[in-house]
């Protein structure tokens, strides 16, 4: 929009919300140049705003700044220009942006701690410095609002306008949709607003990135970086990530919305750290804040990460959660008693099983075991009730519990342990927790070798990653929920008669295999394995078409995909039947998976395609009855 028509209106007083009442703010003054501040998000104690200048001259213009000074207000950091000075403020170009073309503009963002007011930006795009006043007045309004300041400029001497609406998704008759510009982009780079975490380090040692450096992050699968941000309506908004990989090949990455995983996408090599490249990738957010978070599914971990950038309307950086969520994260819980276990020897305890051996076999008290990212070499059995294992937030990939027996290993006797005594992780109790771990059985092929044995009530396991080959989760029996997990294998890797619901996980083949799943649920028991979202990937060395979805351990096995992505490895039948049993009594069901390994028309007879109503009974309390996993809140 032109903004000297909105300075020719004169004088324009619009509601808008700041949380229970709205305030109205009316700026007078000789008009600007080409300088626009908008207040993007108010929370009361603090706001984020964007300055936009543009080059509306007839020549380019380079490095240039601008300055500004808050009334009531104190701004703390800045994205996509250089900050200096204590109010005054001055921001000044990036490398990347310092260059305009004729009516070519540039933004950047700042978050300030007090009160949002609407000062008056100076610069040699900005035209001359003037006096500027701004009136306040109080109206109720709509909680549902959110606050949102437009200051526009225009060479025109009319007096400006100031102009504060309500920026709600559906009143796109509002001031504010009218004044909206054309589609804008924000740069999310490291230590700024809006870059919230990341499994590595900010690294500087390949040049050629742009803001302050690009993240390295851990070579590890499950290595990872959060964004957060905030989308003015719910829709699909374009994004680009910029990454160098100059590795020997491609690295697979998951974007996970919300915590929802949206897409796979591969960052392929060129050999050259030091030549960035681009991948596009599409994402749904929901009006408000959003997370947007990029997971490694490599065991090099993610290319270096310079920035994302996401381009629509009402895109910008959001602060990062500070709020407990609805289900915490363990390590946020104080009410219980905690063991601190560290590999290095900074903790209380040294081993896992040290720590568990203080904990009574009667134990009824919730009990949190804290573990420091290490690798722990340990052949750990699980009797102790009411525990939670907690690695911290983010770490999962280099926390590790790890052991190498397969079934074929001999014990003291000299007898072979067998599948069940393969295990690294044996839990044989009820009431356990686990999260931010990574549990593997490190035998390699050959021979069954579980990473997991879990025997036992509401077991439930959230960010947790379960690495092997054959028979790697061993879902013994009992009631079971995994969340947000990795879990990998080749043959039969999750198996067993447990009701287990694996809600929004990756079940990734490393290697080629008869089938995913081998369920050998009771004939009486209504549920067995049920996966819920989520998707099933593959190593690039995998076959098309060579994977099932599971075979029958025992005659009445079950096991249902309901709304998962499949990939190409997953084979058209889909479903094939284990020795002497039958497919006949076996119950295997899928609805609405999607993906290249949905080929439904071609499944095994004896399969099922759920109906809406019929896969409307997969809920977590049909599947647990009167068991809720705090873990799926």
């Amino acid at each position: 929009m032109n903004s000297s028509k909105v300075h020719n209106h004169g004088f324009k007083l619009l509601k808008f919300s700041a949380f229970a009442a709205g305030i109205m703010l009316a700026t007078s003054q000789q008009a600007w140049s080409a300088c626009s501040y908008t207040v993007t998000n108010n929370w009361g104690g603090g706001f984020t705003g964007e300055i936009k200048v543009t080059n509306d001259t007839s020549a380019a213009v380079n490095n240039w700044s601008v300055s500004w000074q808050e009334a009531n207000a104190s701004v703390t950091n800045a994205w996509n220009a250089t900050l200096t000075g204590s109010n005054p403020y001055t921001a000044t170009a990036l490398s990347w942006n310092a260059s305009l073309a004729p009516g070519a503009s540039a933004s950047f963002g700042f978050q300030a701690n007090g009160t949002a007011s609407a000062p008056k930006v100076n610069g040699s795009l900005c035209g001359a410095a003037t006096s500027s006043t701004a009136t306040t007045s109080i109206a109720a309004t709509s909680k549902s609002s959110s606050s949102t300041a437009v200051i526009s400029s225009s060479k025109s001497s009319t007096p400006a306008v100031s102009s504060i609406a309500s920026s709600v998704a559906s009143s796109k008759a509002s001031s504010v949709a009218s004044s909206t510009p054309a589609e804008s982009s924000w740069v999310f780079e490291e230590s700024a607003v809006g870059f919230c975490n990341n499994s590595g380090v900010i690294d500087t040692k390949h040049t050629g990135y742009t803001g302050t450096g690009f993240i390295d992050s851990e070579n590890a699968i499950g290595a990872s970086i959060t964004w957060s941000v905030t989308a003015a309506s719910a829709k699909t908004y374009a994004a680009q990530i910029r990454f160098g990989n100059g590795g020997a090949g491609a690295r697979r990455a998951t974007v996970v919305i919300n915590d929802v995983q949206i897409k796979t996408l591969d960052f392929p090599t060129n050999s050259v750290w030091t030549q960035w490249q681009t991948v596009n990738v599409d994402v749904p957010l929901k009006a408000g804040t959003n997370s947007i978070k990029l997971v490694a599914e490599t065991a090099d971990g993610l290319a270096n990460i310079d920035n994302i950038k996401v381009t629509g309307n009402g895109i910008t950086p959001a602060a990062c959660p500070t709020t407990t969520p609805t289900t915490s994260d363990c390590n946020s819980i104080t009410n219980q008693p905690i063991l601190q276990v560290a590999a290095d020897g900074s903790g209380q305890y040294k081993t896992v099983a040290a720590a568990l051996n203080t904990i009574s076999s009667s134990n009824t008290t919730p009990t949190q075991i804290r573990i420091k990212p290490g690798t722990y070499r340990e052949k750990l059995s699980i009797t102790k009730p009411f525990v939670t294992f907690c690695g911290q937030t983010g770490k999962e990939a280099s926390t590790i519990l790890t052991y190498n027996d397969g079934a074929s290993t001999l014990n003291s006797s000299g007898a072979a342990i067998g599948t069940s005594g393969s295990a690294s992780v044996t839990i044989k109790t009820n009431d356990i927790s686990m999260e931010n771990i990574t549990i593997e059985n490190s035998f390699g092929v050959g021979s069954q070798a579980v990473a997991l044995l879990a025997q036992g009530q509401r077991l439930q396991f959230r960010n947790c990653r379960l690495l092997g080959n054959q028979d790697t989760l061993y879902t013994h029996s009992g009631t079971q929920y995994y969340r947000n997990c990795h879990i990998q294998g080749t043959v039969d890797f999750i198996f067993g008669a447990a009701t287990a619901v694996f809600e929004n996980n990756t079940i990734h083949s490393v290697g080629g295999g008869s089938a995913l799943t081998a369920p050998s649920t009771e004939q009486t028991v209504p549920y067995g394995l049920v996966f819920l979202g989520g998707k099933v990937t593959a190593a690039s060395s995998v076959s098309k078409g060579s994977v099932a979805l599971g075979r029958n351990w025992r005659p009445y096995g079950a096991a249902a995909y309901i709304r998962t992505e499949l990939g190409q490895h997953i084979s058209a039948v889909g479903w094939v039947k284990m020795s002497e049993n039958t497919l006949d009594t076996a119950r295997f069901s899928e609805y609405l998976t999607t993906g290249a390994g949905a080929n439904t028309s071609a499944r095994a007879p004896q399969s099922k395609q759920l109906s809406a109503s019929e896969a409307a009974k997969y809920t977590i309390s049909n599947i647990f009855g009167s068991w809720t996993p705090s873990y799926s809140k």
